[in-house]
């Protein structure tokens, strides 16, 4: 229907203050894009040395089951992730991870896990794709961006040096940095994202964010994947 596609309630305004956590974000959003399209590349490029597409189907198969046993937010589309951690309920959006059930009070061990889900969200897409599954680009891209995002306002809320940035807002324009950094498309990554989720009042840092991720990424990515 007119619904948004994400659940995204401002809860606080921009900040001129915070502008330097969002060129940061920006940097490390570029950074996950360069890393994102590398692996992209280097899976795809592992399951082309297979001939028999069996192979191809164990060989990720495998795969996929052993990352999603230890990781189990990775499963699935990613949609109630992202919107667990705009509301700021980040144990919904984990879950419940093996080894971990009893370490997830202490919010670094939180940090460590989201920074996870980040890095192994791009090794489980690529593979799905490598080994002969469906899916999309988009929505991992999301989810990277978001879980990204949050983890970085974590570390700068928790750091000890009384900085205090908005969580929401980061999980949001995380997804904007990944979006344009991964898809060469920095005014799709700014509209869209606020088109999907209502957030037009974040449109200074989502343009900077943006910009930003797609320099860096593509000073050393030339093409998107």
């Amino acid at each position: 229907g007119t619904d948004v596609l994400l659940r995204f309630d401002l809860q606080d305004e921009f900040q001129i203050k915070d502008i330097l956590f969002y060129v940061a974000l920006g940097i490390g959003t570029g950074l996950a894009s360069v890393y994102f399209s590398k692996i992209f590349f280097k899976i795809n490029g592992f399951f082309d040395r297979f001939k028999s597409p069996i192979k191809k189907l164990i060989v990720g198969g495998v795969a996929i089951g052993f990352m999603l046993y230890f990781i189990p937010p990775l499963f699935g589309e990613g949609y109630g992730l992202i919107n667990n951690l705009l509301i700021g309920d980040h144990a919904a959006a984990i879950g419940n991870v093996p080894f971990f059930d009893h370490l997830t009070e202490n919010i670094w061990v939180i940090i460590v896990l989201l920074i996870g889900i980040t890095l192994f969200k791009a090794i489980a897409m690529t593979t799905t794709f490598a080994a002969g599954g469906v899916g999309g680009i988009f929505i991992p891209t999301l989810v990277m961006g978001s879980v990204l995002g949050n983890a970085f306002a974590k570390i700068i809320n928790n750091i000890g040096l009384d900085f205090h940035v908005s969580e929401s807002n980061f999980t949001l324009i995380g997804m904007t940095g990944l979006m344009a950094g991964v898809l060469h498309a920095p005014l799709t990554a700014i509209f869209l994202i606020a088109e999907i989720t209502g957030g037009y009042e974040l449109f200074v840092p989502l343009m900077l964010v943006s910009a930003i991720s797609f320099l860096f990424t593509r000073y050393f990515i030339s093409h998107s994947i």
